[in-house]
């Protein structure tokens, strides 16, 4: 079992989603507690971000994504990075910016 995690970003892009659109995301959130590689890709950089170590799931007819991180070792965590619309990748910008500034080397 995987514990799942949020950014505390992750709040206000929550507050942005229909009923619907969040029951779509807890569908997704209860998956990645058990395996979260088989509903998830893994992400590319993305117009010079960085996201090699990222995975994306689409949602809402492939409109939206979920941005997550898995890691294993003593405790399997999935971290939610960012949830958002695909629409001209700013769900993958809003991602990085997030990255970025809890990265200890910028």
């Amino acid at each position: 079992m995987y514990e799942v995690r949020f950014f505390p970003e992750v709040e206000a892009d929550l507050d942005l989603l229909s009923d619907e659109l969040l029951d779509e995301v807890d569908s997704y959130v209860e998956k990645l507690k058990v395996n979260p590689f088989k509903y998830s890709q893994p992400l590319q950089d993305i117009d010079g971000r960085d996201l090699r170590d990222y995975r994306k799931i689409y949602f809402a007819n492939a409109a939206y994504r979920i941005i997550i991180k898995v890691e294993g070792g003593i405790t399997n965590i999935v971290e939610v990075v960012a949830i958002g619309e695909r629409d001209k990748k700013k769900v993958y910008a809003e991602a990085f910016a997030r990255i970025t500034a809890r990265s200890p080397n910028k």
